[in-house]
């Protein structure tokens, strides 16, 4: 009897991590809910927000043109997170997303960092969907 509620038990953990989270997002849920407003839709740097009148946010369909043809997927990671550079004023117009998106009554533990990197990560990637050939 004792094998079979270990075995009931490993089919639930099994179960238990292949269920994605309520909480998860994808990279373009992410960028519609957080970037879309400053960025616009398409990424194009025509969102619909006022509150960016001397620094217009850039056209993010553009990154990989301006570097010679490569996604600077590493350097589109730092700029959102926003920790590790030093802010310029047109940065401060940004969240620093790398502390906005911190869990709840989590912040900064190696969980919640790790879920911060994914999901920033995720609208990378996602962004990178959008460049134009």
């Amino acid at each position: 009897a004792g094998w079979m509620m270990i075995a009931a038990f490993a089919c639930v953990l099994a179960l238990a991590g292949s269920v994605r989270p309520a909480f998860a997002q994808t990279g373009q849920q992410d960028f519609e809910q957080y970037c879309a407003d400053c960025h616009g839709l398409k990424a194009n740097g025509k969102g619909t927000s006022k509150l960016l009148p001397q620094h217009p946010p850039p056209d993010l369909t553009l990154l990989a043109k301006e570097n010679a043809g490569t996604f600077p997927f590493d350097r589109v990671v730092s700029i959102i997170d926003g920790r590790q550079a030093i802010p310029s004023h047109a940065r401060i117009e940004m969240p620093f997303w790398g502390v906005t998106l911190q869990q709840p009554g989590k912040e900064f533990t190696p969980q919640s960092d790790a879920r911060v990197k994914a999901r920033v990560e995720a609208m990378t990637r996602y962004i990178e969907t959008l460049q134009v050939k």
